[in-house]
C-alpha cells in the first residue's frame, strides 16, 4: 500500500510539472511570435496576438497562485528554489546593467545646488554693479553697513554722479575693491582696508589714481598724505614706482597746499631719492623745486643722497633700478644714452642740484682701465669725453661743502687716482688713432679723402688732450686739494 501510494504523488507530482512546462511553452512561444507591425495594415493583428497574450497570462497567474499554495504545504525541491532565485538575479541584471552604463566615471559629477538664493547674502548678487546697487535697496544697505568711510563715501558720489563709459575702467576696478574689502572683513574682522589712492598706485592703475584726483573723490584733501605700512604717501609711492610725470606734476600743482613733498619714508628715502635713483629726469626736474636742502643732504638707509644716486647714474650711464632698460651684462647704454640729443640735461641737472645746496658722501671713482677694452673705438672716444666732462662739474665746486666728512676722504688722493686714470685712458686712445692714422696712409684711398681722414683724428685728439688739461686745471686750482 505505501509503495502504491508513493508512485499515485509520484504520478501526480509529475503531471504538475508537465502541466506548468507546457504552460511556459505556451507563453514563450507567443511573446517569441509577438512582432511589432511595420505598416498600419497589420496593426489589428497585433492587437488579437496582444489580447491572446493577455488571457494566456491570465491563465499562468491563477495557476501561479495555486502553485504557490500548494509549495506552502509541500514545498517545490532545492533544485527549484536554486532555478528560481538565478533566473530572478538574471532578471535584475539588465536593470542594474541599464543604471550603470547611465553614469559615465570619466565624467565630472555634477551636484544639485543645495544653496537658495538669499536675498539678504550680498554674494548672491555677484558680479557687484552700479546699476544693482540703485536698484536693489537690501544689497546697497548690506555694503554700505561693511564698508569703511572712505569707500562709503566714494560709492555714494558715484551713485549720484553719471559716469560715462570713459570711465568705465575706473568703475569696475572700484567696484572689485568693494568685492576684495567684503571678502577680507567677513574672513578677518580685524581687516583694515589701505588707502584707495595707494592701492591705485600700487597695483599700478595710474588711470584710477588720476581719476581719484581729478574727479575729487577722497572724503578729504589731506587723505593725500595717508601712508602705506613703508611709510610712503601717495607722492613718494609714485616717484617709487616711477610712475608718470604728469601725474607727479598734477600732483604738485592741484595739491601742494596739503601735499607734504619733504615727506621720508622708514627707510629715509624722500621722493627724490626714488626719481634719482630711477635716472628719471623729468619727474626729478619737477621735484627739485619743492625740496627742502635738508632733504638734498640727508643719506639714506643705504648711505645715499640723492645726488649720489644721480652722479653713480650718470658714472655707470644706467639706472640702479632700471626698469625700462634690462641688464645685458657689463654692457653699457652708451648707444642709448650719449647719443640722446637730450643726455646733456643730465649732466646740467647735476650742477643744479649742487647749486641747491646738495652734497656727496663720497666721489665715485671709476677704473676706466678696466673698461676701456669692451669698447670700440667711437664709443672709447664717448666714454673718455663724458667722464672728463663730470670731473670738471665736480671740481669746478668747493669739496669742503659738496662732501660729507671731507677731512676723512683724502681728496688730494682720489684726485691723484682720477688723474692716473684719465693719462691711461688717454694713451689708450692715442696709441689707437695712430694706428688708424698708420692704416690710412698705407691704404689704396685718395689724397683728398685721406687727408681728411687724417684731420679729423688729428683734431679728435688734440680735443681729448685739451680737455684732459681743463680738468687738470680744474683739479689744480680747486683750493679743497693740496
Amino acid at each position: 500500500m505505501g509503495s502504491s501510494n508513493g508512485k499515485q504523488n509520484d504520478e501526480t507530482e509529475n503531471k504538475r510539472r508537465r502541466n506548468f512546462r507546457r504552460i511556459l511553452h505556451l507563453v514563450s512561444r507567443h511573446t517569441n511570435n509577438l512582432s511589432l507591425p511595420r505598416s498600419n495594415s497589420g496593426l489589428n493583428q497585433y492587437c488579437q496576438q496582444f489580447q491572446g497574450l493577455q488571457q494566456d497570462m491570465s491563465v499562468f497567474n491563477v495557476i501561479q497562485l495555486d502553485i504557490n499554495e500548494q509549495t506552502s504545504t509541500d514545498p517545490l525541491p532545492t533544485d527549484m528554489n536554486q532555478s528560481s532565485s538565478s533566473s530572478s538575479s538574471s532578471s535584475m541584471r539588465p536593470s542594474e546593467s541599464s543604471n550603470d552604463t547611465s553614469s559615465d566615471p570619466d565624467e565630472p559629477i555634477e551636484y544639485p545646488m543645495t544653496t537658495k538664493f538669499n536675498e539678504y547674502d550680498w554674494k548672491s548678487y555677484l558680479p557687484i554693479t552700479l546699476d544693482k546697487i540703485r536698484s536693489i535697496t537690501i544689497l546697497k544697505d548690506s555694503i554700505c553697513e561693511r564698508l569703511n568711510t572712505e569707500l562709503n563715501h566714494i560709492l555714494n558720489r558715484l551713485l549720484r554722479l553719471n559716469q560715462t563709459g570713459e570711465h568705465e575702467g575706473f568703475l569696475q576696478w572700484f567696484l572689485r575693491e568693494i568685492e576684495f574689502y567684503m571678502h577680507s572683513s567677513e574672513h578677518d574682522q580685524t581687516y583694515s582696508h589701505k588707502s584707495i589712492l595707494l592701492r591705485s598706485i600700487e597695483q599700478e592703475r595710474f588711470d584710477c589714481t588720476k581719476h581719484l584726483l581729478e574727479q575729487q573723490l577722497l572724503s578729504r584733501k589731506l587723505d593725500i598724505n595717508t601712508i602705506n605700512d613703508q611709510g610712503r604717501h601717495c607722492l613718494l609711492m609714485l616717484a617709487h614706482k616711477n610712475g608718470p610725470a604728469d601725474l607727479i606734476k598734477y600732483l604738485l600743482t592741484h595739491h601742494l597746499s596739503c601735499l607734504d613733498t619733504n615727506k621720508l619714508d622708514f627707510n629715509r628715502y624722500s621722493s627724490l631719492h626714488h626719481a634719482c635713483r630711477h635716472f628719471n629726469l623729468p619727474i626729478c626736474e619737477a621735484l627739485l623745486p619743492y625740496t627742502n636742502r635738508h632733504v638734498l643732504q640727508i643719506d639714506n638707509s643705504e648711505l645715499h643722497t640723492p645726488l649720489d644716486y644721480w652722479l653713480e647714474c650718470l658714472y655707470s650711464l644706467k639706472k640702479l633700478k632700471p626698469t625700462h632698460l634690462q641688464h645685458d651684462g657689463d654692457m653699457l647704454r652708451l648707444d642709448h644714452l650719449l647719443t640722446d640729443k637730450d643726455f646733456n640735461s643730465n649732466i646740467y641737472f647735476l650742477q643744479t642740484v649742487i647749486n641747491r645746496g646738495g652734497q656727496l658722501t663720497k666721489l665715485p671713482l671709476r677704473y676706466i682701465r678696466s673698461i676701456l677694452p669692451q669698447l670700440s673705438f667711437e664709443q672709447k672716444m664717448l666714454y673718455v669725453d663724458h667722464h672728463v666732462n663730470l670731473c670738471c662739474i665736480l671740481y669746478k665746486n668747493r669739496l669742503s661743502t659738496l662732501v660729507h666728512d671731507y677731512d676723512e676722504l683724502k681728496m688730494s688722493i682720489q684726485a691723484g687716482e682720477i688723474l692716473t686714470e684719465f693719462i691711461y685712458a688717454l694713451g689708450t686712445v692715442q696709441v689707437e688713432i695712430q694706428n688708424r692714422l698708420a692704416e690710412n696712409a698705407c691704404s689704396d684711398k685718395d689724397q683728398q679723402t685721406k687727408s681728411k681722414e687724417h684731420e679729423l683724428l688729428q683734431s679728435t685728439m688734440r680735443m681729448l688732450y685739451g680737455k684732459f688739461f681743463r680738468l687738470f686745471d680744474c683739479i689744480y686750482n680747486n683750493p679743497d686739494v693740496n
